[in-house]
């Protein structure tokens, strides 16, 4: 299994936007990924594929000394498979000159919670009643200095 990595483009949005609905109760609108990929100069989207198919993305925000995750996702029929930290790893190699890295997680992810953690991401704090339900949100950060 060789996954790659790639910029995200305006032909991979329907295939984006389907899985995120499929994912999150809050999904993103296609109208916010297409916004990611226009003139931001901090915005990098980008895709994971394994045999020309779409299996995770991630919206990363870059800039000054800070590296944000600000949307990352793994296909349902691919977890647990290891793309999730290879994803990561590539993101926090490729941003590697911030000095930190940030991104919110619902506390009920156990799975990507546990994932962060491994990383090293700590919880900085809580946003309250972050999400639409209701729920909280993790803020999470690493060092990256260290």
């Amino acid at each position: 299994m060789n996954p790659t990595i790639r910029p995200m483009t305006m032909e991979d949005l329907d295939a984006i936007v389907a899985l995120e609905k499929r994912i999150f109760t809050e999904p993103w609108s296609k109208n916010s990924f297409a916004a990611e990929l226009v003139g931001k100069k901090y915005s990098f989207p980008l895709v994971m594929e394994l045999d020309e198919k779409i299996v995770a993305y991630a919206v990363v925000w870059h800039f000054f000394d800070e590296l944000h995750i600000a949307n990352i996702a793994v296909h349902p029929d691919y977890r647990r498979m290891g793309l999730g930290k290879k994803f990561m790893e590539y993101i926090l190699e490729k941003f590697g000159d911030a000095e930190f890295a940030f991104l919110e997680v619902r506390p009920s992810n156990t799975a990507a919670v546990k994932l962060y953690q491994s990383f090293g991401f700590k919880v900085l704090s809580t946003r309250k009643h972050y999400y639409h339900d209701g729920e909280d949100a993790l803020v999470m950060v690493k060092d990256l200095r260290k």
